[in-house]
């Protein structure tokens, strides 16, 4: 495979930013990585394909794949083509309310393809337009813009993931919302105290439900049980800490939750296909990578053609 991160070169810095925008014409493939940040791939010519979790997905021009901070994936370009990628920190989804509790949807990854999902791929890649859109320009208000512009799409695709086929009569659609908001407030209740040991009728204690309705209703509208969903908590929280090169992964699995680290690695491997070590691996040692690099403080950076 061919692996090539020279390319890129920073060109402007600023302390604030959390969203960098790259725009690539290199017939580069990337090898298996994951990144802090939510990964945007929007080729504007030719098509490409990424690999998540031994799946290929085939985007073509103008559609879009969002493949969210964590996600360990490959990325294969053709010989000649062009796509914008937008690298979005996760501090996005923690301020706008209610992105946080339902981040794990985009899991493994968000694909809006024409022949799906045509009228919310309008509306993302006019988002994504947007954001490009400011961040050339880079007047005063341009990066506050991109951000904007950034948690509408997110919240668009958080929408449509969430509410599916919403129902029909006023009464029903009354309840339907009142359930999500008691949904929305569990889950993230539950992203919160995820080192803790909630048990399952704690959180339906929580939530006013019993137990039974609680496990019913937390399954249909997450589509995993709440262990699944708790572990899934904690895991993100595993990864966002295995970024830290400081850490060991002692120090990682306790900061996580895990009462053993021989727990957190059977676990960890049962989500990942793969140790903490391999998977700190995958980010500390990824061509042009940086370990010691403040996460904080991203830069925007363009490819160079």
């Amino acid at each position: 495979m061919r692996e090539s991160f020279s390319s890129l070169r920073q060109i402007e810095h600023h302390n604030n930013d959390t969203i960098r925008l790259y725009d690539n014409t290199q017939a580069d493939d990337y090898p298996a990585h994951w990144n802090n940040a939510f990964e945007i791939i929007m080729p504007v010519e030719n098509t490409y394909t990424v690999c998540i979790s031994d799946t290929f997905y085939e985007i073509y021009q103008d559609e879009v794949l969002i493949i969210p901070a964590g996600s360990v994936h490959e990325i294969f370009a053709p010989e000649c083509g062009r796509r914008f990628i937008l690298m979005a920190d996760q501090s996005l989804f923690y301020t706008v309310e209610g992105l946080a509790a339902v981040q794990h949807c985009f899991y493994p990854c968000v694909h809006l393809r024409h022949d799906r999902n045509e009228a919310l791929l309008s509306q993302v890649r006019s988002c994504i337009e947007d954001a490009i859109a400011e961040l050339t320009a880079q007047d005063y208000f341009s990066r506050a813009a991109a951000r904007l512009s950034m948690s509408r799409m997110f919240v668009l695709i958080a929408r449509d993931l969430m509410n599916g086929e919403a129902p029909s009569r006023r009464t029903d659609r009354h309840r339907h919302q009142q359930t999500m908001a008691v949904f929305l407030d569990v889950c993230s209740y539950i992203s919160d105290h995820c080192t803790q040991k909630l048990t399952l009728a704690d959180v339906a204690a929580y939530s006013g439900y019993s137990k039974y309705h609680f496990a019913r209703m937390f399954k249909a509208y997450s589509g995993m049980s709440f262990y699944d969903f708790f572990l899934r908590q904690r895991m993100l929280l595993c990864e966002k800490l295995l970024s830290d090169p400081d850490l060991s992964i002692t120090e990682v699995a306790l900061r996580s939750g895990f009462g053993s680290i021989a727990t957190f690695n059977r676990i960890f491997k049962q989500y990942e296909k793969m140790t903490p070590s391999e998977y700190r691996h995958l980010h500390q040692h990824l061509p042009g990578s940086r370990p010691d690099a403040d996460d904080d403080h991203p830069k925007i950076a363009i490819f160079e053609q």
